[in-house]
C-alpha cells in the first residue's frame, strides 16, 4: 500500500546536514496498523507529512526518493534533483486525500465547520457525492464508530474524545484507504483512549491501512503490525509485534520510548506537605451559559506538593485551573492565597499556567528569549542554560519557537515556567506530545521544583507520568483525593 524508497526531505531551504528526514526506506502491506515513534524532533511527524502529501504540497520544502502509494507513484527524483511539487509530482494533493485520510493531533485544526454533520460530509460534498450517497456514508459512520448522537452538534461543546471521533468520521467518509493520524491519544482521558484503540481496531477489520505517530504505546500494544523507531531523522529500528511484545520497560526506557505495560493505579508518594494550604479553593461555581461546569467546588492545596487533577474530558479541570490561576472569574466561591481571598486579576502574579496548546504561549523570536520572557528570573544564566541542556534545547536557543515540534515546544513553555519560581504552577496536560525520555526529565524538575517550595497542580490523563510524579490525585468528577 505505502513504499517509501530512499526518501529525503528538508524543510525550507538548508544544507544536507539539515535534512529532517535521511534515506527513509518503508514498505507498509495494506490493511496493517504501523505506529511511528522516537523522541520529540526525530521526524515522525515529518514522516506523516510525505505519506499523506503535506509535505511539500503545503509544508514547503525539498523532497527526494521515490513515493508508491497503492500501486502508483506519486513521486520520484534523485537526490540532487529536488522535486517542483507543480510539475514533478504525479499525484495532486487531491489525488493523495483521496487515498489517505488524515486526523491531526488537535482536530480543532482541521474544523472547517460548527456543526458536527456539516464537518463530516463536507470532503464529501467537495467530491460531489450525491445526498443519497452521504446519507449512506454517515449511516455507515454510525454502525462503524457510534456517531448517531454527535450529529448536528456544536462541535465546539464536545469533548477531546468526541471531537476526536468526529475528525475520524470525517476522514474515513470518503472512503480512503489509508489513515493517517499525528498522537490522536494525546488529549484523551483512560476511556476516550480506550474508545480510541477499540476503533481503530475496528477500522483495521474493515480493512484500512493505518499509519499512527505516537508516544503513547500501551492502547496499540494489541493492535499495531509494526513499530517503527526513529532517531534524527532517520529509522533506527523497526519491530515486528512479535518483537516489540516482548520488549521491557526497561527495553523502551532505554530508547527514550514510553513503557507498553499497563500502568497500575496511583499509590500516594507520602512526601511530607506543610501543614498550612498555599493555595484553598472554596465553594467555587462556574457556569458556562446554561451549563454548569464547577458547582461549591472546594479543596487545598500544599507548599511542596504536586497534585494531579483527573477526570474526563469536558467535566471542569482545565476551567478550574484558569479560574485558581486568575484567566477565569468564578461566579461564586473564593480563591485564597496565602491565606487571603485574592481577585481574579491579582492572582496572576502567584500562579503561573501552562496551557495545552503552547503555541498560543509563544510570543519572542528565539528560544532563549521565550525562556526569560517576563519570567522574573534573575539572571543566572548558567541556570538557564542548564535547563534548556537537560530539556535538549540548548541547539535550538537562537532558533524561532514556531519552528520547533510539538514536543519541542512544550518543553520551551515549561522551562519558562520552571524558571519563573511562582510559588504555585498550572500545567495543563504537560506530557501532550512529549517521548518517554523527556516525560522523565520534566518529572524530576517538577519534583526539584516542589522540594523546593512550589506549589504545582497539573492536569493530565497520562497515568505514566501520574505513577512518577504525583503526591496527591484529584479526581474533580468527585471532588475527593
Amino acid at each position: 500500500m505505502i513504499e517509501l524508497k530512499n526518501v529525503n526531505f528538508k524543510y525550507g531551504s538548508g544544507k544536507k546536514k539539515d535534512y529532517n528526514l535521511s534515506d527513509i526506506s518503508l514498505h507498509i502491506k495494506a490493511g496493517e496498523c504501523v505506529v511511528v515513534t522516537g523522541e520529540s524532533g526525530c521526524g515522525k511527524t515529518t514522516l506523516t507529512r510525505v505519506i499523506n502529501g503535506l509535505c511539500p504540497n503545503y509544508f514547503e520544502g525539498a523532497i527526494s526518493g521515490t513515493y508508491i502509494l497503492d500501486g502508483e507513484q506519486v513521486f520520484s527524483s534523485d537526490e540532487g534533483k529536488p522535486i517542483d511539487i507543480y510539475e514533478d509530482y504525479e499525484k495532486t494533493l487531491d489525488d493523495i486525500g483521496m487515498l489517505a485520510g488524515n486526523v491531526f493531533q488537535d482536530p480543532r485544526s482541521q474544523f472547517f465547520s460548527v456543526n458536527t454533520t456539516d464537518e463530516i460530509v463536507l470532503a464529501m460534498e467537495n467530491r460531489n457525492f450525491t445526498r443519497e450517497r452521504m446519507n449512506e456514508r454517515l449511516k455507515d459512520m454510525d454502525e462503524l464508530m457510534g456517531i448517531g448522537k454527535l450529529l448536528d452538534q456544536n462541535l465546539f461543546k464536545l469533548s477531546s474524545g468526541e471531537k476526536q471521533k468526529v475528525a475520524i468520521a470525517a476522514a474515513c467518509s470518503v472512503e480512503p484507504k489509508v489513515l493517517i493520524m499525528d498522537e490522536p491519544s494525546a488529549n484523551l482521558d483512560k476511556e476516550g483512549t480506550a474508545q480510541l484503540g477499540c476503533l481503530l481496531k475496528k477500522l483495521k477489520t474493515k480493512g484500512y491501512t493505518i499509519v499512527i505517530s505516537e508516544h503513547r504505546l500501551g492502547y496499540l500494544k494489541e493492535l499495531a503490525d509494526l513499530m517503527i523507531v526513529m532517531r534524527a531523522g532517520q529509522i533506527e529500528k523497526i519491530f515486528e509485534a512479535s518483537d516489540y511484545n516482548r520488549l521491557s520497560d526497561d527495553d523502551m526506557i532505554k530508547m527514550g520510548l514510553r513503557v507498553l505495560s499497563e500502568i497500575p493505579e496511583f499509590v500516594p508518594t507520602g512526601r511530607k506537605r506543610g501543614d498550612t494550604p498555599i493555595l484553598m479553593v472554596d465553594n467555587i461555581r462556574f457556569k458556562q451559559g446554561r451549563k454548569e461546569i464547577l458547582n461549591d467546588f472546594s479543596a487545598n492545596f500544599y507548599r511542596g506538593e504536586i497534585t494531579v487533577i483527573t477526570g474526563r474530558n469536558g467535566v471542569g479541570k482545565t476551567t478550574l485551573c484558569r479560574i485558581i490561576a486568575g484567566e477565569l472569574n468564578q461566579q461564586r466561591g473564593s480563591v485564597r492565597i496565602f491565606g487571603a481571598s485574592i481577585p481574579a486579576k491579582k492572582r496572576i502574579a502567584d500562579c503561573f499556567f501552562v496551557g495545552q496548546d503552547a503555541d498560543y504561549q509563544i510570543f519572542t523570536p528565539t528560544v532563549l528569549q521565550e525562556v526569560t520572557l517576563n519570567t522574573g528570573f534573575g539572571g543566572d544564566e548558567k541556570e538557564v542554560e542548564d535547563i534548556l541542556k537537560r530539556f535538549d534545547l540548548w541547539e535550538y536557543r537562537k532558533r524561532h519557537p514556531a519552528s520547533l515540534s510539538g514536543g519541542q515546544k512544550q518543553r520551551v513553555i515549561l522551562a519558562a515556567a520552571l524558571l519563573r519560581n511562582n510559588p504555585i504552577l498550572i500545567l495543563d496536560e504537560p506530557t501532550s506530545g512529549l517521548d518517554g525520555r523527556h516525560m522523565r526529565v520534566i518529572a524530576e524538575y517538577l519534583r526539584n521544583a516542589a522540594e523546593n517550595g512550589i506549589c504545582i497542580l497539573v492536569i493530565t490523563h497520562d497515568r505514566e507520568f501520574i505513577s512518577i510524579v504525583a503526591d496527591k490525585v484529584l479526581n474533580i468528577e468527585t471532588s475527593s483525593e
